[in-house]
């Protein structure tokens, strides 16, 4: 799947006139241009600001304790966000959900003391659940995982992801998606650390238009599937409905640095590939890939000591980075093809904290894009990559992008530093390593929103998505067989899960995708009793449906 070009010649110099001199191109210092028609900035809460200026003030005030946190004050600091907060952009009027693996029902308990902490306030927390009551037991896969995939190790990622998200737009709600593995089939290794019933998520929530942007800190590498690329192209329909829905999916890239962690791992970086990989669903073009990168901030007070470096802790455990050895180079990465000289998707797109993992630093992406939906009348901004690439990343600071230039993701031996897998290096601009870079929220937010307004670009890319979505709903070929039979086949499906096979809404069998994520059925009219004349077949499977008109 390659996106079509989007882009127009000439289209960055007059996105960036907009971006510059536009109503919203004002920094919480400057004195608010006059607004233009239709471009006026939502009107704030005073009540809100009183207390995010409260928590602002005791961010400084009792930083050095609280400089170790994270998420914490340093992200507030590093990315500009408390400026956003004083003019009332906090979140206010959007949603954010999290896609895991599990339910918490502790996690408001949870956030409530660190709410205490800083002075913010609480957040509205709603659990959702797309693919049915959880079972009683986690499944057997999933416990397999131990602390790297398991149901209780859910619960701690789950709290990272709303923590995060809070932190940065703390009166925006949050919608968790506990949806975990195996609800048709007993599934593979793969399947069981990134469930398809996420991207089923991603369907469910598009469709009922719950959130206005979407964090996923979860995904499994390439290589771990047992049924190649036709199993991870069953997982494209999720990515492509939230994308035709406008509503932007973050993905975390992986904290094992340049090599992905075996799906049969039972721990984070325990058992890896041996070179290098990236993972699902980061690597999906629809998707914006977060890596993850370190505040430079000074311990006593917070202030900015100069770029964010690369996060990477040594050994192992760094952002995940690199080229998808499935997707092509969608079209949006076209302009920076001679830096990746390569023609796969690289990611990631962008960066933000991952002192806790890249599982943090996407959902802290959301809790931004919670900020620039508000500031957008709570209209929905994606996707996001098409911006980012030909407007926001080329722009540079203007834009809010702030560059990344230090630091890898090589795997190294811990005790000797000897390389083992070499990784990217972050430089100067775009590069494999950080993508972009890092964000200056309080540039980023207002610039994002402008550009989208003034380009076309997002709801460019939502038509794309809408019509490749309708591709895959329309996978059916049938062809005339012996004795007035009709040969029914399809593809795109999980392979190994149930189709079910119905015809007028009525269910006449329930089929199994093959290996290939292929079904086939012989239609005989006569002992189906159908009457002759027109009629419409239909194949359900989890993440896609298809449909197609036949004649008896």
């Amino acid at each position: 799947m390659i996106l079509k070009r989007l882009s127009k010649k000439g289209l960055p110099v007059l996105a960036a006139a907009a971006l510059l001199a536009g109503p919203l191109a004002v920094s919480a210092q400057a004195t608010p241009a006059a607004p233009a028609r239709g471009a006026a900035q939502p009107s704030a809460d005073p009540g809100h600001i009183k207390v995010l200026a409260a928590a602002l003030k005791k961010m400084h005030d009792n930083y050095a304790s609280f400089a170790n946190f994270t998420p914490g004050p340093q992200d507030i600091f590093d990315y500009n966000i408390g400026n956003l907060w004083l003019k009332g952009i906090d979140g206010r009027g959007t949603t954010v959900a999290v896609i895991d693996g599990w339910d918490d029902p502790g996690v408001a308990a949870f956030i409530h003391t660190r709410d205490l902490r800083y002075g913010l306030p609480d957040p509205v927390i709603q659990t959702i659940y797309p693919s049915g009551p959880l079972p009683a037991q986690c499944p057997p896969g999933m416990v397999a995982l131990g602390s790297y995939g398991s149901c209780d190790a859910w619960v701690g990622e789950l709290r990272l992801d709303v923590l995060t998200v809070h932190l940065i737009a703390p009166y925006a709600k949050i919608v968790i998606s506990a949806t975990p593995a195996d609800s048709e089939i007993t599934d593979d290794a793969a399947s069981n650390v990134a469930p398809p019933e996420m991207m089923h998520a991603l369907e469910y929530i598009s469709a009922n238009h719950i959130a206005n942007a979407i964090s996923i800190s979860d995904g499994t590498g390439e290589g771990t599937y047992s049924f190649g690329t036709a199993q991870i192209h069953a997982n494209d329909p999720g990515p492509l409905a939230a994308a035709a829905a406008g509503v932007p999916v973050l993905n975390a890239t992986g904290d094992c640095g340049v090599v992905q962690n075996l799906a049969v791992a039972n721990a984070q970086c325990g058992t890896t590939s041996t070179g290098p990989q990236t993972a699902t669903w980061d690597d999906n073009p629809w998707v914006t890939a977060v890596g993850g990168t370190v505040p430079n901030v000074s311990k006593t007070d917070g202030s900015k000591l100069g770029p964010d470096p690369i996060w990477h802790v040594g050994g192992i455990f760094a952002e995940g980075a690199g080229f998808s050895a499935v997707f092509p180079r969608p079209s949006y990465q076209d302009a920076v093809a001679r830096i990746t000289r390569s023609p796969w998707r690289s990611v990631p797109d962008i960066t933000m904290d991952a002192q806790d993992g890249t599982s943090e630093s996407a959902p802290m992406v959301a809790g931004v894009l919670a900020l620039a939906t508000q500031l957008n009348h709570g209209r929905n901004l994606g996707p996001v990559n098409p911006v980012l690439y030909d407007i926001l990343g080329p722009l540079g600071t203007h834009a809010g992008i702030s560059d990344v230039v230090s630091g890898n993701n090589s795997v190294i031996d811990p005790n000797t530093g000897k390389v083992l897998v070499q990784g990217f290096t972050a430089a100067p601009g775009f590069d494999v390593a950080s993508g972009w870079g890092t964000v200056d929220a309080s540039k980023f937010v207002p610039a994002l929103v402008a550009a989208t307004r003034a380009s076309g670009l997002a709801r460019s890319a939502r038509h794309e998505a809408s019509r490749e979505l309708g591709r895959l709903e329309h996978s059916i070929r049938l062809a005339a067989g012996a004795g007035g039979t009709t040969s029914m086949t399809s593809t795109g499906f999980l392979p190994r899960h149930p189709v079910k096979l119905a015809i007028e809404g009525t269910v006449i069998a329930t089929l199994t995708a093959d290996d290939h994520g292929v079904v086939g059925y012989a239609l005989n009219p006569a002992a189906l009793g159908l009457n002759p004349g027109h009629h419409v077949l239909t194949l359900q499977g989890m993440l896609i449906t298809t449909t197609a008109s036949f004649h008896s």
